[in-house]
């Protein structure tokens, strides 16, 4: 049997007054865990989260992640230490990562093998985007920060990684959650067709 050990860090309950975030990090044997956060997540949270796990040598595995309110979210991660050569998870505290500028990191070379954008009802109108590619530590930071750059950003999201390919699925909402316009479409849709190589 898998040994596992588990730290809350709980903060005020998430409310429309609240400015507290709430995580718990979970830890098996095999350097592997389950991250979860809630709470007021700033704008930018997920491409910080995704940089500061990068910058540890930590891969996420699988996830999801929903926007709740104006500022709140719950997500959780599967996520995975074992490429790295030390302990990838001492002093682990996603707190001051959330709360200040995103950890500079190389970005890795994404390769996209298909995917798929249309628009989509949910959260009041949103872009639906569905990519796959090769995993490596990194991927969903380079992703975010391709999406950030055309100004769109995620809602909700749910990565998975089978074998070694990531299958990541996310609904997309323009600048203070407005619903992006077919421009913005069109621009992601390109960017995707040069990244899978479709010219």
């Amino acid at each position: 049997m898998t040994s596992t050990n588990s730290v809350a860090h709980p903060v005020k309950p998430c409310d429309s007054d609240s400015t507290g975030i709430c995580w718990d990090l979970s830890l098996s044997a095999s350097s592997a865990g389950t991250l979860k956060l809630s709470g007021d997540l700033k704008p930018g949270w997920l491409g910080k989260l995704s940089s500061h796990l990068s910058h540890r040598e930590i891969n996420i595995i699988s996830g999801t992640a929903r926007k709740s309110g104006p500022l709140c979210w719950d997500a959780s991660f599967e996520i995975d230490g074992k490429l790295t050569h030390s302990d990838p998870f001492k002093d682990f505290n996603p707190l001051p990562t959330l709360m200040g500028p995103a950890e500079r990191i190389t970005l890795p070379l994404i390769k996209i093998s298909d995917f798929q954008i249309e628009d989509s009802t949910r959260h009041g109108g949103s872009i639906y985007t569905e990519i796959s590619g090769m995993d490596c530590i990194g991927f969903l930071y380079g992703i975010v920060r391709m999406f950030s750059f055309y100004s769109l950003f995620p809602t909700e999201l749910e990565i998975s990684t089978k074998g070694m390919m990531a299958f990541d699925r996310f609904w997309l909402k323009g600048i203070g959650a407005s619903v992006p316009g077919k421009d913005d479409k069109k621009a992601l849709y390109e960017k995707l067709k040069m990244l899978s190589g479709m010219l």
